[in-house]
């Protein structure tokens, strides 16, 4: 994604990134082996970007077929088989992060990006069973390594329905202390400070402790008393397949911690997500999304319950040429029922694709309201000149994507 002119709500800039953010990756190299008789192979990657940098990529690991119905391996993993997606509209441009809290892939549950010894068992039909022991090449004491275990099923009704559900492990020191605090008081330094002296707003540093109630200190000793717990994530999804080109899904996730004063969790206690598509017609599609998220309790406060809704439009002009546009919506964050100013966000995108045998060219407009991120700072919003966040960020993104 280049764009050659864009807005931070402040100055005129131009930007390029990956839709996802983190640098621009130009090319990638895919490496995968199997033997003839299918019973052993492996995967790996080398990431290329336009800095120059190689990196390793998103898998590297190896695997044997002791039985035509189990699968063993070991290494990293982007295994995504359980994973519940609803991808549309700006997730494929420079995605709004600032719109939304669960993102469009894993929406629905979590897919499997980990490091370990696995299993794949499929014992009949339809039935599909992941295990994962995350043992590392870091000598780890049995019992926190069993903490993290992780494992889940899927099961598909033919033409009905399709079930799935996952424990992960979360283990010991599973909320690390200093990166949500640091999390926090940067959402509070930018969110909630109100102050006529702009400067003075942007220079707050740590140790000047409370601003408006919400404190450093608080968030500070509630987050170091959750390190050392041990948590988990409980998930299920259930996609309805009976009506013909509709797909419905309904996602759960329910984040447990251990501790009584449930003090210190900047993560959300439980996800509620629904998310749509339909087929009007061989050129139209539809999308809707939406998840309601709680939170714990922290040991002084209360985090509100949030929301986020979407929905986007797919339309088939011909000859390859394509259109989409999306809508989202998150709302504003809030502690003791007191909603900040400027934290809820919209955004939205319209664009045009055309379409080749291996690959695509597309140019958009995308728009996001109270300084609104793009790609995970790809484009950052400003503040206004009295230090607010509430100005409009947009950006005009050519899109340029080929496989072979």
């Amino acid at each position: 994604m280049a764009a050659p002119v864009a807005s931070d709500g402040k100055d005129t800039v131009t930007a390029a990134g990956n839709s996802w953010g983190y640098g621009a990756r130009t090319a990638r190299l895919n490496v995968n082996g199997k033997s003839e008789d299918g019973t052993a192979g492996f995967s790996m990657g080398i990431y290329n970007d336009v800095s120059m940098s190689l990196s390793a990529g998103d898998e590297a690991n190896l695997w044997i077929k002791p039985l035509d119905i189990v699968k063993v391996s070991y290494g990293k993993y982007d295994n995504n088989t359980l994973r519940g997606d609803l991808c549309y509209g700006s997730w494929n441009w420079l995605r709004p992060t600032s719109s939304w809290i669960a993102e469009d892939e894993g929406l629905l549950m979590s897919g499997n990006g980990a490091t370990g010894l696995m299993a794949e068992i499929t014992p009949m039909e339809n039935l599909y069973i992941q295990a994962l022991v995350p043992i590392t090449t870091t000598q780890t004491k049995a019992d926190e390594t069993y903490k993290n275990l992780r494992g889940g099923f899927a099961y598909t009704i033919p033409g009905t329905a399709k079930i799935k559900a996952q424990y992960i492990g979360k283990g010991k020191g599973s909320v690390d202390a200093e990166d949500a605090t640091s999390a926090y008081y940067e959402f509070m330094r930018q969110r909630i400070v109100t102050t006529d002296d702009a400067d003075t707003a942007k220079n707050k540093t740590k140790a000047d402790g409370e601003y408006e109630g919400w404190t450093y200190h608080a968030a500070k000793d509630a987050v170091k008393k959750a390190d050392g717990n041990s948590d988990c994530t409980f998930e299920a999804e259930v996609d309805v397949l009976a009506v013909e080109n509709l797909f419905l899904g309904l996602g759960i996730q329910y984040n447990n911690i251990k501790d009584a004063d449930k003090s210190a969790k900047i993560d959300n206690q439980m996800k509620i997500a629904l998310g749509a598509t339909y087929q009007v017609n061989d050129d139209l599609k539809l999308s809707a999304s939406g998840a309601f998220f709680t939170y714990y309790k922290t040991k002084d406060v209360k985090t509100d319950s949030r929301f986020q809704a979407g929905a986007g439009v797919d339309y088939n002009l011909g000859d390859g040429l394509s259109a989409n546009a999306d809508f989202r919506y998150l709302s504003k964050f809030g502690i003791d029922g007191e909603k900040a100013d400027n934290t809820d966000s919209i955004a939205f995108s319209a664009g045009i694709q055309k379409g080749f045998s291996n690959g695509y060219i597309g140019v958009a407009f995308q728009g996001q309201t109270n300084s609104g991120t793009f790609a995970n700072n790809v484009i950052t919003g400003a503040t206004n000149d009295d230090g607010k966040y509430k100005n409009f960020v947009w950006a005009i993104p050519i899109a340029l994507s080929v496989w072979f």
